[in-house]
């Protein structure tokens, strides 16, 4: 039956009510009915930290489903929410996936999440909808009769999200009566419910033949089928598909977008920062971890992009992970763990600059000039001569002796130290009872570790990290997670490609400010230092690099929210992508990366601008080859770099490179490892590592 006839229906003078369906009548779904149940298992299994796959939770609702419909002699649209909830929780409870203390975050979650994942995959039927409302206005009644699973609340929701909730003079659902139009004895309840005793005066509409139109006939309603076969096929067609092909599309969509002549070179680094942080709030999530501490100055753009996801995300201002920004850097936090001078090791500077001047040394505590210029004329030596084992020299004792030096040390000792704790208290954390949960790009926790030094390891300081490359000092207090890639607990073959180029994981989430050199008792807390280099690349490069790198991350939220994709997926999928960013350079990329190299700054040190790549001792050249050929991930952090040196010796010889015969090899040898040879071995070698 068409929509006219349809309206000719309702243009009756004897029609003064309206029945209508919700599903592929007023509404349709993108995907197939039951993939929305496997989405609300994906967020379930997030905002309560289950150690359950999708599948698993999605089958434990659908078994206890049908436990109910035997045990209550109902159909599966007759079980009222409630008890369908209850059934799934105590599952869950008696497998110790849940702590029945968590029974009312629980339930309110189930309904939360439902219409969480029911809006995000729901559009309107305006044609019917508009005809809806061409009867409502001229005074005719019109109440929701639907066999749906949810409550009654659920459905308000969605016909507010819709903006149709004035539509609806009331609604009947099966679930909330125990009834169904599918076992027609849903009519005869809301028209006794309704008080209307003559069921000529009303119009069903709908889209199943039975449910919607014999049933309604046999209740003595009139009844239009509407002709929506189109989406009933076209559900059909959604059973079939492949998560991780769904995945990998929305992914590599963004990848190709950002190859674009009109975009920069390298955006495509928002996917690695996107599923940092994804990873991050699931984290975040499944250990209850209440405030979130990101550090200067990556911390900057990456607290963006993760106050950008929970926003998209939340499900409630309750269950809100409270962020934020810490401006701190390995300078400015060595600071505040000084020794008295006469205990003071200065183990890192040691470690660091075996070769050290006055000046330098004197800089690195931002003394200031006048200070300098004092003690310096004092010990009557040149400022910015090198002294070979500074720390060991008769400078250095000398300088211990320095009572200008040594009045100076002592008020910057204690003022650091009370102005970083007058600074932490502001954030009004109780980190006593909480602990300190870091974001950082990484790359081994020095950070971590001197505020732990700073609250005298009394206090568990957690690093969550993009990536880590180094084993500090690990200890129970100070466990640390590189959510990327990392070396814990051991390297994969992931972990080996997504290493590579680090340096541009921290360029490309440059922050607007300097780096914090020190603290102070002032209103501000922290002195900073912008060097000119740095602020003259973030102002012409960076800048519009992480509003693009945005953009993109905006397409990934809202195109993967109905993908049930897991993070293993995921690190394939950005695997290759760091492959293939790591190995196809154009001119427009080399050009870039010159760029970038002139405002990468030491800030501690000897200062220097500009990022170099040096010679490694790596033995002999044969056996670069062959381990190239065994395991050619290992030393990808090389490969990628072989382009852009050759561009910088010679511009022609760099295009010469085989890059994409590289490639194939990458891909060659992977699936030679990992699908022929690792399964006929009993122990996995070096060469089968996770890939």
């Amino acid at each position: 039956m068409s929509l006219n006839d349809l309206k000719i229906k309702l243009d009756n003078k004897y029609t003064k009510v309206l029945f209508s369906d919700y599903y592929d009548t007023i509404i349709h779904r993108t995907v197939h009915p039951n993939y929305t149940l496997k989405l609300w298992a994906k967020y379930m299994i997030i905002e309560l930290g289950l150690d359950l796959t999708y599948d698993a939770l999605y089958f434990i609702r659908q078994e206890a489903l049908a436990h109910l419909c035997e045990k209550l002699k109902k159909n599966n649209v007759e079980i009222p929410y409630e008890i369908l909830i209850g059934d799934v929780f105590i599952r869950l409870v008696n497998s110790n996936y849940i702590d029945y203390s968590c029974k009312s975050r629980f339930f309110e979650l189930f309904e939360t999440i439902d219409f969480k994942t029911e809006s995000s995959v729901q559009y309107i039927n305006e044609d019917v909808v508009n005809t809806i409302k061409t009867f409502k206005s001229k005074g005719g009644k019109v109440y929701l009769v639907s066999d749906f699973y949810g409550s009654k609340s659920l459905f308000e929701k969605l016909l507010q999200y819709h903006g149709i909730s004035t539509l609806f003079d009331d609604i009947f659902s099966s679930s909330m009566l125990q009834t169904s139009k599918h076992a027609g004895t849903l009519y005869k309840t809301v028209l006794e419910t309704l008080l209307i005793t003559n069921p000529s005066e009303v119009v069903m509409i709908g889209d199943n033949q039975r449910s919607d139109y014999d049933n309604a006939i046999t209740n003595k309603l009139n009844a239009h089928k509407l002709p929506h076969d189109k989406y009933l096929k076209q559900n059909r067609l959604n059973a079939l598909g492949n998560d991780f092909k769904s995945t990998k599309k929305v992914i590599n969509t963004i990848y190709k977008k950002s190859k674009k002549k009109d975009i920069m070179p390298f955006t495509q680094y928002i996917i690695y920062y996107h599923f940092f942080i994804e990873r991050l709030y699931i984290k975040c999530k499944k250990e209850r971890v209440k405030n979130l501490f990101f550090l200067a100055r990556e911390g900057q753009f990456l607290k963006q992009i993760f106050d950008s996801y929970q926003e998209f995300h939340l499900i409630d201002t309750n269950s809100k992970i409270n962020t934020h920004y810490l401006k701190t850097s390995r300078q400015a936090s060595i600071q505040i763990n000084l020794e008295p001078l006469e205990t003071e090791p200065f183990l890192y500077l040691k470690d660091k600059y075996p070769e050290l001047s006055i000046a330098d040394f004197l800089i690195f505590f931002n003394c200031p000039e006048s200070t300098q210029h004092t003690i310096i004329k004092a010990l009557n030596i040149s400022a910015n001569a090198p002294i070979k084992d500074f720390f060991k020299s008769e400078v250095f004792e000398k300088l211990k002796q320095n009572e200008t030096f040594i009045a100076f040390y002592k008020t910057h000792r204690e003022t650091n130290r009370n102005s970083f704790n007058a600074y932490i208290n502001a954030f009004g954390v109780d980190i006593e009872k909480e602990g300190i949960y870091l974001v950082d790009i990484g790359w081994g926790g020095t950070m971590q570790e001197s505020l732990y030094g700073f609250y005298k390891s009394e206090i568990p300081v957690t690093g969550y990290y993009l990536g880590l490359r180094y084993i500090y000092n690990i200890q129970e207090k100070t466990k640390r997670d590189g959510l990327i890639f990392s070396i814990l607990p051991f390297t994969s073959y992931t972990d080996y490609l997504l290493m590579a180029n680090n340096q541009y994981y921290e360029q490309f989430s440059a922050a607007n400010h300097g780096s914090a050199v020190e603290y102070t008792d002032t209103a501000k807390y922290v002195i900073e230092k912008h060097n000119p280099e740095e602020k003259w690349l973030y102002e012409t490069y960076i800048e519009t690099h992480q509003k693009q790198m945005l953009g993109f991350h905006q397409e990934l939220l809202k195109n993967l929210e109905t993908v049930c994709y897991d993070q293993n997926m995921i690190q394939q999928i950005i695997a290759k992508i760091a492959l293939k960013t790591g190995l196809f350079y154009n001119k427009k990329t080399l050009q870039f990366i010159d760029s970038l190299n002139s405002g990468f700054y030491q800030n501690i040190g000897t200062n220097t601008v500009g990022l170099k790549y040096e010679k490694q001792e790596l033995g002999n050249p044969i056996s670069y080859l062959i381990t190239f050929i065994k395991t050619p991930e290992v030393v990808f952090r090389y490969v990628t770099k072989l382009k852009p040196v050759l561009y910088q010796k010679n511009k022609i010889l760099a295009f010469l490179t085989p890059s994409y015969f590289i490639y194939l090899y990458y891909l060659l040898n992977k699936f030679i490892r990992f699908s022929i040879l690792k399964p006929l071995f009993l122990l996995k070698y070096t060469y089968f590592k996770n890939n």
